[in-house]
């Protein structure tokens, strides 16, 4: 069963910057939160996806 997470009280588990945290791992991908701030450059990867949910 899958357990609901709580992302306001994982981001209030840390305060560093550009500094990715593992929430979650389903199948081969890894669910991050990060904080971050200024300029985010865009770039890829080919041989997976990212998805990124801004809050």
């Amino acid at each position: 069963m899958n357990t609901p997470i709580n992302l306001q009280s994982k981001f209030e588990l840390f305060s560093e910057l550009w500094s990715p945290k593992v929430i979650a791992e389903m199948n081969d991908y890894q669910f991050k939160l990060v904080k971050i701030k200024g300029h985010f450059t865009w770039h890829e990867h080919r041989d997976t996806d990212e998805v990124f949910i801004v809050i």
